[in-house]
């Protein structure tokens, strides 16, 4: 019982132009795409998506990866993962550079300014973005660079000036967000029941309806769900079996509208309740 996933045009149609010009090695087009909204509306999961519709290999790096106790090797990942990027699309296998979390360790940052790894991962991609085929004595081609965040005011300014990094912030429609959550939900609700959980959950993220898809097939297998929880030492001999079981009633056992968006009221409820701080403050 897989979701479909479903990327909005508008979207696609930015990455498939900065794929297309950079690609071309058209010289004005910036290098860099940043795609910037609140978390949870689905850049980093969409871009990847769409990259691998179109057959485009991923150099992928995360904040994690941009973390080190040595000096300057995040600079120097950078560019080597951009080499090798470039030598993959040199040889005929279309290749972008996606960076996760951009603005978590390349912003600007009370305790990240003043370090030598910040300061050579930005001057890495300022670097590549104002110099994209071009690296010592080395031609390169030209990589189309894509980044994801929350926030692009915490971006380096230089960098994310024209010419650089092309901004594009991703806050979904209402109609784009009808449409991703028909399909996530698709199958196990109908358009008046998706009308209904979208308006009890107006502040939900994307994000938040695949994990309530989880919880509506978790409530029409209830009843399997709890004869199995008293006897798992079978369910764990034969969990094929078991699954079967647990799907057919997932499957047979549909929720009204009524029942979704209670159950859609609840973990959105939940969800904003496991945000909260229960410490209490330190005196």
């Amino acid at each position: 019982m897989t979701a479909t996933i479903h990327i909005p045009e508008r979207f696609s149609a930015a990455v498939d132009e900065h794929l297309v010009l950079n690609m071309a090695a058209v010289e004005d087009w910036p290098l860099i795409l940043g795609i910037f909204g609140r978390p949870g509306d689905g850049k980093s999961f969409q871009a990847r998506t769409h990259l691998d519709n179109r057959g485009v290999r991923i150099m992928s790096i995360n904040a994690a990866d941009l973390e080190s106790d040595r000096a300057g090797q995040p600079g120097k990942m950078v560019l080597a993962a951009y080499r090798e990027a470039s030598e993959r699309t040199a040889s005929g296998r279309p290749t972008a550079l996606l960076v996760d979390d951009f603005d978590t360790t390349v912003g600007e940052w009370a305790h990240s300014t003043s370090t030598v790894n910040h300061q050579q991962v930005l001057a890495q991609l300022m670097h590549l973005a104002d110099s994209p085929t071009r690296v010592g004595d080395d031609e390169l081609r030209r990589v189309p660079v894509i980044v994801t965040g929350n926030d692009l005011t915490k971006i380096y300014p230089p960098l994310r000036r024209p010419g650089r990094l092309r901004p594009f912030t991703w806050i979904p429609t209402d109609d784009e967000r009808y449409q991703t959550v028909a399909a996530i939900l698709g199958g196990i609700a109908n358009d008046e029941g998706l009308q209904k959980v979208l308006a009890a959950c107006t502040d939900a993220p994307i994000s938040f309806f695949a994990d309530l898809r989880t919880a509506i097939l978790a409530k029409r297998g209830e009843t399997s769900i709890k004869d199995f929880a008293t006897k798992l030492p079978d369910l764990v001999k034969d969990p094929d079996r078991h699954r079967r079981v647990l799907e057919a009633q997932m499957r047979s056992s549909p929720l009204s509208s009524t029942q979704l968006t209670e159950l859609a009221t609840t973990e959105w409820g939940l969800r904003q309740d496991a945000d909260v701080s229960h410490l209490k403050d330190e005196q």
